[in-house]
């Protein structure tokens, strides 16, 4: 039963019994009497168990399985596999969230004050004054795009940027660089998060590492609930 390919399936199978129990309302005593009881010789008698002593029992097995499951081989494997999962949905977030509200500033010509301050040097590689003056505006479009897949545990990423000027008819202006940007901590943990938030709902890795942990949570609030209410 205790089996390596097992311990998610019992960790389940023990949360659900004891939320079950509370959910219909069944006296987990009797139900464990039911399943382990000893009649005396005459076969007439069932040994009593008192609520308290199997409660703490329950707890002592939900913990044992929490246990044994969070030191699983089944764990380590899921959250290598959320983290690349994370890492994925991050790079999508980098791209398609960050470098969009950097283009748009840089078009604007302003970026945040809460912005990285080396957020100045690629603004000034991608629209250098010079060609500002000269043209009378800031660009009519910019474009960046990371050169490589973005990762979470770096701040900065290397890019290739783009700034176009649209000359009135007589042709175009265009000003194309290959540079670094850099992330500011809070931008970088919001993305970070919103990755973790996808990966948890919309990955395989989720069904090994949240519901378990949503079941064994339920029943330990349940079980240390009834063992309260058991000693008064």
């Amino acid at each position: 039963m205790d089996d390596d390919d097992k311990i998610r399936r019992n960790l389940i199978v023990t949360s659900a019994v004891i939320i079950g129990v509370a959910w219909f309302n069944v006296s987990l005593p009797d139900v464990l009497e039911r399943l382990f009881s000893i009649k005396s010789a005459a076969g007439a008698q069932t040994v009593q168990v008192a609520d308290w002593k199997v409660w703490v029992a329950a707890l002592a097995m939900l913990g044992y399985m929490a246990w044994r499951y969070r030191w699983s081989e089944e764990v380590d494997k899921a959250w290598k596999l959320f983290d690349e999962t994370v890492a994925v949905r991050y790079g999508v977030l980098f791209q398609r969230i960050y470098l969009r509200d950097v283009a748009k500033w840089f078009r604007d010509g302003a970026y945040p004050k809460d912005a990285h301050e080396q957020m100045a040097v690629l603004f000034n590689q991608v629209c250098p004054q010079t060609l500002v003056d000269q043209l009378g505006r800031q660009p009519d479009a910019v474009s960046i795009r990371a050169r490589n897949a973005p990762l979470p545990s770096n701040g900065n990423e290397s890019v290739e940027a783009s700034a176009d000027w649209n000359d009135r008819g007589a042709g175009a202006t265009g000003n194309t660089i290959q540079g670094s940007i850099y992330i500011d901590t809070r931008r970088q943990r919001a993305l970070i998060w919103r990755s973790r938030a996808y990966a948890m709902v919309n990955s395989k890795e989720s069904m090994s590492l949240l519901w378990p942990v949503v079941f064994a949570s339920s029943a330990l609030v349940i079980a240390v609930y009834k063992l309260m209410m058991s000693l008064l």
